[in-house]
């Protein structure tokens, strides 16, 4: 009984070793939120038109997932990784955008087009709460200007720039 004793608790400890994380001496344990364990999701919508309609999200391990819908380069679904640093540098670039966490908003245009499509970014937590800022890419505002060119470069980062890229294949309507 002993020694079944000694061998679970050898084996127990074992495993518990093994699925430790390996953390760097002196580096500090962070919970995930605190570590950006947000996926982060870009989203466009159709428009009047040939606009792309994609879906795109990165984990925090920098695994992309993307999904083209209509008018883009790829259609279907497609997935790779870029790794954590692409997520931290995309991360990053967005936190300027990010509104306080489980709000829900749009960016306020002051000047806008009608019949383009919209552009979601989300930042969905570990826990399920869900922050977004939906933009409407008729704005003509320059701060407007400045959230799709700093989208654009993110789509970059991710290597995704090429699979969102716009494409009217044989046969596509339009909206």
């Amino acid at each position: 009984m002993r020694a079944t004793f000694v061998v679970a608790v050898v084996l127990g400890t074992g495993l518990l070793i093994c699925c430790t994380p390996r953390v760097r001496s002196g580096a500090p344990t962070l919970p995930v939120t605190a570590q950006g364990g947000e996926e982060i999701r870009i989203s466009r919508g159709p428009c009047f038109g040939f606009c792309p309609v994609y879906t795109l999200a990165v984990t925090p391990a920098g695994r992309v997932d993307f999904k083209g819908e209509r008018h883009t380069a790829v259609l279907g679904q497609r997935a790779h990784s870029v790794g954590r640093t692409a997520y931290e540098d995309v991360r990053g670039a967005l936190a300027a955008l990010r509104p306080e966490t489980g709000i829900e908003t749009e960016f306020a245009c002051k000047v806008a087009v009608s019949d383009m499509s919209h552009l979601t970014l989300e930042w969905i937590a570990a826990d399920g709460t869900r922050t977004a800022l939906t933009y409407g890419m008729g704005c003509r505002d320059p701060e407007g200007a400045a959230i799709m060119q700093t989208v654009e470069k993110q789509l970059h980062k991710l290597e995704a720039a090429e699979w969102a890229a716009q494409k009217t294949w044989p046969g596509d309507t339009r909206g």
